[in-house]
């Protein structure tokens, strides 16, 4: 017996419609990138302007003075921190031939292949060339954070953005609630407000660990008198970012390195790695990250592996923030009884 399926017109316009907004969404991406890079900012600095608005100041001025302070934080730390560590990456490259001599020589299969490919050569070029882009980056403190996030008009726009959603109380909430239909905007508030809390608690004590493992590692490399310490305080800093990876990998280089100018130097900066992951750890996570809940370190790891793979930089930076959005949503259709639409 044969069905015959029948199509109303209304459905074929509501796909090509779908389609169309795909396709849209798609053709606009950058754009939809930095505005959601702007919640995210929005999300961190809430808080503080929420805190000071119950003493009475008010949120145009908390926010802008949260931006000088940063920019301010941000520029000094780009101008103090690029020299040396253009100049201790021009150093490791200028080395790295005789530390991958004095390597290889324990593991001659390591000397026969570098031998073969010349990687000694490879690598220090590389890395004379990013001391170089460093060097020349340093130059200019407004150069340099324009160009991480793609551009002075990218960066207009983001800070743009974020200000106006700052300044207007709950701006993250209305501004969502504004493009969807009336019957859902109650449940997209209550959403928006969930999500807006963990992206928030998350960036900021992310951004505080970050820190907290360069700083540590920076000091204890230079008391330690570890070689080029900035570059891999530096490193071990941005790898915390990545769940127990991370961490890991940034340990094994600068072991490596260190084992490389002596043994007790590798061994003292395997104990500083491990006692300042112990502290990270057991100490400043749990204590910084209590809020922040619901990020599966599996979960995260993957997120950055898709965004590094899809978006480079800027998909790195909103990659956990798209997927603690995305969490919230499963969370909401699971629980919801017989999966019915809120």
């Amino acid at each position: 017996m044969n069905r015959t399926i029948e199509i109303s017109s209304g459905t074929i316009l509501r796909t090509i419609f779908i389609l169309l907004l795909l396709w849209f969404l798609y053709l606009v991406r950058d754009i939809l990138a930095l505005v959601f890079v702007a919640i995210i900012i929005t999300s961190a600095i809430d808080p503080i302007v929420d805190w000071f608005q119950k003493r009475k100041v008010p949120r145009s001025l908390t926010v802008l003075v949260v931006y000088v302070v940063f920019l301010s934080v941000l520029g000094a730390a780009i101008g103090l921190l690029v020299p040396p560590l253009g100049s201790e990456i021009r150093g490791l490259g200028e080395n790295f031939p005789a530390l991958a001599e004095k390597l290889s020589g324990y593991f001659k299969i390591i000397r026969d292949y570098a031998a073969s490919h010349n990687l000694q050569q490879q690598i220090a070029n590389f890395t004379g060339s990013i001391a170089e882009k460093i060097s020349q980056a340093g130059s200019s403190v407004l150069g340099g954070t324009v160009s991480f996030i793609g551009g002075i008009f990218s960066f207009v726009v983001v800070l743009s953005v974020a200000f106006y959603m700052s300044v207007q109380e709950k701006g993250i909430k209305k501004f969502i609630a504004s493009l969807m239909p009336d019957e859902h905007r109650e449940y997209i508030s209550g959403l928006v407000d969930r999500i807006q809390f963990k992206m928030g608690r998350w960036l900021q004590g992310q951004m505080f660990l970050m820190f907290m493992i360069f700083a540590l590692d920076y000091l204890g490399l230079l008391l330690i008198g570890a070689p080029y310490a900035l570059v891999l305080a530096l490193i071990a800093g941005i790898l915390e970012i990545v769940p127990y990876i991370g961490p890991v990998i940034s340990a094994v280089i600068a072991v490596a390195i260190s084992f490389l100018h002596g043994p007790l130097i590798g061994l003292l900066v395997l104990i500083l790695f491990v006692i300042v992951q112990q502290l990270e750890g057991y100490v400043l996570t749990p204590l910084v990250m209590k809020k922040a809940v619901g990020l599966n370190p599996v979960v995260v790891i993957l997120a950055l592996m898709i965004g590094a793979k899809l978006g480079g930089v800027l998909g790195i930076i909103i990659a956990v923030p798209i997927a603690t959005v995305l969490g919230e949503i499963v969370n909401d259709v699971v629980k919801s009884p017989g999966g019915e639409e809120r």
